[in-house]
């Protein structure tokens, strides 16, 4: 069965690649069917798969479907002319090189937007007027992608730190966040040496400092239900459709409708990106691949290797870094290590394949305009480095604490 499971999963790998880089075909379509295909080979009954790959695309959707459609009109709305404009003559005066931007830009949003996707999705418009467009939004998509992995309490940190019952987030944010800012520190900095300077844009084309309020206002709101989560669960993406509402205030009645029909379209085609990756990585799961691979490692892996290695795997098979947070937490949890290390090296598991089955990876070449190969150039193989840092760094924490 171990055999079964890997060679489908190689295939399907194989078959995603040929599909999207060959024949240039659309990911929904390509990861749904990826998804019945891979079923089929790993042996999950046939008359399940459809429906296993259509209630994983559902859990996509039900996670990150408001998400979306809220950081897509707030995107919208910074589209309007003059606003993306203001933010960046007023980010010129702090920044000299679009990278910096970006990676800052796509850092701080992470986090109270609790998704590497919505952050980067309202930071698009904003760095789409530099002078280094492209360079700064794979910056931006790396340092979203950075500390929505590492920042206690995104998401993914949340799950991790599960694994760890004696885990202390105090503990935990005393390395994480001095790693966090060298990893970005560096990272722009290599990323950023052949930046041409930040073209500021004409004064005629700027709004005044209200430009700042489609940006600010879902921030705060997002604060606010992460302090006081009067929804429960849902209190974030309230937050953010709250936030979104008052974006669209701002504008006169024209330019408020020109911005949700944008925002509207543009989350339409990314929710369905995403759901095809949801239900590739939901017929993953259904299978006997977390079962088989965590089988294969244990007793061959040293046990300080172990959550990476897991992690890596899991987050190569189906892409999503919160679902792999969940399960490597749930396989790890009784293993003997220091929580700081644990969460650390489940966390540069979730960094450390950003590819095919990544819905994230799509997002990225679709606004760059980029190719999957050159996608994988600027954006994968980079992150990968970052996840190296941070095994390494979740490994010395092992070793010392």
């Amino acid at each position: 069965m171990i055999v079964q499971t890997f060679v489908a999963f190689l295939v399907v790998l194989l078959l995603i690649a040929v599909a999207t880089v060959r024949f240039r075909l659309n990911p929904f379509l390509t990861l749904f069917s990826a998804a019945i295909v891979y079923g089929l080979l790993a042996g999950v009954p046939a008359e399940e798969v459809v429906g296993t790959a259509a209630a994983g695309a559902g859990k996509i959707f039900v996670l990150l479907g408001v998400v979306v459609f809220a950081g897509s009109v707030v995107a919208g709305v910074l589209k309007t002319p003059g606003y993306r404009e203001q933010i960046v003559q007023d980010l010129s005066g702090l920044f000299r090189r679009p990278t910096w931007v970006g990676m800052v830009t796509g850092a701080i949003l992470a986090v109270p937007f609790m998704c590497c996707i919505t952050a980067f999705i309202v930071a698009s418009p904003i760095l789409s007027c530099l002078s280094d467009r492209k360079r700064a939004l794979y910056a931006a998509a790396i340092g979203s992608a950075l500390s929505f992995a590492l920042i206690y309490p995104t998401p993914v940190t949340l799950a991790a730190s599960a694994a760890a019952p004696a885990f202390s987030a105090g503990e935990y944010l005393l390395v994480a966040l001095p790693l966090t800012l060298i990893l970005l520190i560096g990272v722009g900095a290599m990323m950023g040496r052949d930046s041409s300077p930040i073209i500021s844009p004409k004064r005629a084309q700027t709004v005044g400092r209200r430009a700042w309020v489609p940006l600010v206002l879902p921030l705060v709101c997002a604060a606010v239900a992460l302090i006081w989560p009067v929804f429960g669960d849902g209190s974030v993406q309230a937050a953010l459709l709250f936030g979104m509402g008052g974006a669209l205030l701002v504008l006169a009645p024209e330019e408020r409708h020109a911005a949700l029909k944008w925002g509207t379209r543009h989350a339409g085609v990314i929710i369905y990106d995403l759901c095809g990756a949801g239900a590739l990585g939901g017929v993953i799961l259904a299978s006997t691949f977390p079962q088989d691979t965590f089988g294969m490692l244990d007793g061959i892996v040293p046990l300080l290797l172990l959550p990476l290695i897991f992690a890596v795997l899991v987050q190569a098979a189906q892409g999503s870094r919160v679902v792999t947070a969940v399960v490597t937490a749930v396989v790890v949890s009784s293993l003997p290590l220091h929580p700081v290390a644990l969460v650390l090296l489940i966390a540069a598991g979730t960094l450390s394949v950003s590819a095919f089955s990544d819905p994230y990876f799509w997002l990225v070449g679709r606004i760059t305009d980029d190719s999957p190969m050159a996608v994988l150039r600027h954006y994968t193989l980079p992150l990968m480095g970052v996840s190296l840092c941070v095994a390494l760094s979740g490994a010395l924490a092992g070793v010392l604490l």
